[in-house]
């Protein structure tokens, strides 16, 4: 099995995610927990800042769409940064750069909540 590890941290208002390593069905489960206590914290403004997410499954993309709406109707929205052109790839498969925005970095992503408020 390949490794996983999350963290996250608190900019201004809005919460970051840092995945790191594989996230697919086998570790999933950590990733929702960590959403859902961000969630639970009344976060609404959520970057998942993907520099050290070597690759994800529909598993961990399906834990993203689940929650969009939720924090949508708070009022918030998921960004993605710092996305690797295979890890971008695998989220156009599947037509999450149609729906989710994606910036280049943290800095871009935490502003952009900043100008949407």
């Amino acid at each position: 099995m390949k490794s996983f590890y999350i963290r996250s941290k608190v900019v201004e208002t809005t919460a970051v995610i840092y995945p790191r390593g594989h996230l697919d069905a086998h570790n999933v489960e950590r990733f929702e927990k960590e959403i859902l206590k961000l969630i639970g914290n009344d976060y609404a403004n959520i970057v998942v800042n993907c520099k050290d997410l070597n690759y994800i499954s529909s598993a961990g993309m399906g834990i993203i769409m689940g929650y969009l709406d939720e924090i949508r109707e708070k009022g918030g929205d998921i960004k993605l940064c710092c996305v690797s052109e295979r890890v971008y790839e695998i989220f156009d498969l599947v037509g999450f750069t149609e729906i989710y925005d994606f910036l280049k970095d943290e800095e871009s992503a935490v502003e952009k909540f900043g100008n949407s408020n």
